[in-house]
Order: C-alpha cells, then structure tokens, then sequence
C-alpha cells in the first residue's frame, strides 16, 4: 500500500497556484429554451473506474483552494429563482435530471443546472455516463428531504424556466445541501458553463469542488479517463466567466 505522505507528494502537482478573480454571469443569461445536453464526445470504453461513493470525499492531494462551502436555499441570490420548494423523489434519469414530485403540478422533469455528466442513453452514450446514471439510481432515494429550487424565466419572472425538452432547470438540495456541489467534488461532472457561469456563491463553490475533485484525480479527472476533456472544456467555456485547467488557468487563491 503507497504511503499517504507518498500519493500527496505525487498527486501535488495538480494543485492550483493565484490568479485574478473570475467574473460570473448572473443566472438571468441563462436562455429559457437552451438545451443543456451539450455533451462530452467520447470513447466508450468500459474500463474506467467510477468514483468512490461517499458524502465527503477523502482528500488525499491539496488542491490550491478552500475546500467547498455548504450550500443551503438561503445562500441564493434574491433574484434569478423562484422560492424553493419541497419535492418528493420519483426516479433518476442520468446523473444530471431526475423526476420529483412537488405540490399541486405533480411529477416534473428537472435538468440540474451547471453541471453536465457523460450520456447513459443515445449515441454518445459511455460506459462512465451508464456508471453515473446507476449510481444516481441507487443514491438519490437514499436522501431523506429534497428541496428545488427553479431558475426564474426571463421572459415571465414568476415561471420557472424551461430547456428546449421542456424540462425544468433548476438547483437540487438534498438534505438542505446542493447536491450540484456533490456531483462536482466526486468527480461526475466538470462545473458546466456553456450557457454562462452561475451566481455567487454557487460560482466559486463550484469551482472549489471541481479543484478538489481534480487534484484527487476522482471520477472524470482520473488517469486513462477516456473522455478527452481538455477538448470539452473547450466547448464549455465559451464565454469566458471561469478559468480553464488545461490551459494552466489556476482555479483561485486561497
């Protein structure tokens, strides 16, 4: 068994070192009817390892940056959502949407916003993205209280906003914890921006876990992952509000 002091010294090296502050988009930009199933192009080989299943992953290697921050309904903006409401869990589609339950609609289908996990359905599907949805499956009825909360459309403020499938966008907390930053830290999804990066403090909270996530090599960043991500961050960061690390564009200052 390779000592700890060993895989620290090893795994160091994707720590992240300062740069200037990153500018954030307000959840607003976000368009109504964007699809935000932009998805990795990639091989799909099944001999790749999903991450290991826990709620507070062990963190071998330093990754530059705060560990993440706890997440509740009541850290959010005032303005961009609508108020959060209480949601009973049907099923998992992939790792990224789910069915719940919410009063008086009923069943609605809820893409999660800023985060992106590989397919498990279609063309593009990979052997990681069918490891995701499965782990989704089993883990997400484990959770005893589901909180929603919408994005607010911009063209009707009091509806929440739809993706071109007609599917609720919106952050989860599980058990009064963003369940956005749990899928990030393990190593499921990178910190999705294609369609502009969220408000504070969902931003840098992001950010944190995908540092922690990279620099422990978990899930999606781990060696011989055969999704190319440096080509999906590419295509993810377009406009710029975050930094990208295969551009050796460190993540933050402590």
């Amino acid at each position: 068994m390779i000592h700890r002091l060993s895989l620290v010294l090893l795994l160091v090296a994707t720590g992240c070192g300062a740069i200037n502050s990153v500018p954030v988009t307000d959840a607003s930009t976000a368009t109504d009817t964007a699809t935000l199933d932009a998805r990795a192009d990639g091989a799909t080989d099944a001999g790749v390892d999903a991450p290991r299943d826990m709620n507070v992953p062990e963190v071998v290697a330093d990754s530059g940056c705060p560990a993440p921050r706890t997440l509740t309904p009541a850290d959010l903006p005032a303005t961009g959502f609508l108020a959060p409401i209480r949601a009973r869990f049907i099923r998992a589609v992939d790792g990224d949407t789910a069915h719940f339950a919410i009063p008086i609609t009923g069943e609605v289908d809820v893409r999660f916003l800023w985060v992106n996990t590989e397919e498990s359905h279609g063309t593009e599907t990979t052997a990681f993205g069918v490891a995701t949805a499965n782990w989704a499956t089993a883990t997400m009825p484990t959770v005893g209280e589901y909180t929603l909360v919408f994005q607010a459309s911009t063209t009707a403020p009091t509806q929440p906003a739809l993706d071109m499938y007609g599917r609720r966008l919106g952050l989860v907390f599980a058990d009064n914890a963003l369940w956005q930053t749990r899928l990030v830290r393990d190593g499921w999804t990178a910190y999705y921006t294609d369609f502009g990066c969220a408000p504070e403090p969902i931003h840098t909270t992001l950010l944190n876990a995908e540092a922690e996530a990279r620099a422990n090599r978990r899930g999606i960043w781990a060696p011989g992952h055969p999704t190319d991500y440096a080509a999906v961050f590419t295509r993810w960061i377009s406009n710029r509000c975050r930094p990208n690390p295969f551009r050796n564009q460190a993540y933050c200052t402590r």
